[in-house]
């Protein structure tokens, strides 16, 4: 199965009409292996939705106060592992799904290839603006320093933080969309 899986990749990037002769060979198999990756980048988006919703309802609400009592309790719950853990296996599988999706479905037509862009392009964002904010905040945050931590300076890496958390949460909220739309239009592209 994985062999075949590669060989369509393959085919795709490298070698244009071997791609139309293993489609025309088999090609309800094939459409059913790059459903297959549709599925998979649609569920991973849902996981990524579903873990900022957990983090949004369950997790922020024990720190969302800002006082370096409730940062200091945070830490000290979460002593073993965190909610970090989760994304940094989230974010590289549903960037690299939405690449592959991106590659695979790119000579499929206009409306599946602006849904997968989209996709890709939300996957990009989200990890930059992670990456790039989230992360400096989260360190300085979350790190075993809090005892140097800065009232003032916590109390506004919160607020900025939660209200950054909304953007970050209607980016994967719009990806999540456009990689659902395009399954869906996979079904009828058949």
């Amino acid at each position: 199965m994985w062999n075949s899986f590669w060989f369509i990749i393959y085919a795709s990037l490298f070698a244009p009409g071997l791609e139309q002769q293993c489609l025309s060979h088999d090609h309800e198999l094939s459409v059913m292996k790059f459903q297959y990756l549709l599925w998979c980048n649609a569920l991973v988006f849902a996981a990524y939705f579903a873990g900022h919703m957990f983090d949004l309802f369950i997790i922020l609400p024990n720190w969302r106060s800002g006082s370096i009592e409730d940062i200091t309790l945070f830490n000290s719950f979460f002593h073993n592992t965190n909610p970090i853990d989760f994304y940094r296996v989230i974010m590289p599988i549903s960037t690299a799904l939405s690449i592959i999706c991106f590659v695979v479905f790119f000579r499929k037509g206009n409306p599946m290839l602006v849904l997968l862009t989209i996709s890709l392009v939300m996957d990009i964002l989200i990890d930059f603006v992670t990456l790039h904010y989230f992360t400096p905040i989260n360190q300085y945050l979350f790190d075993d320093n809090t005892g140097s931590l800065d009232p003032l300076r916590v109390h506004q890496y919160v607020s900025t933080w939660i209200k950054a958390d909304f953007l970050r949460l209607a980016l994967i909220t719009i990806g999540f969309y456009a990689s659902l739309r395009a399954l869906h239009f996979s079904f009828f592209s058949r």
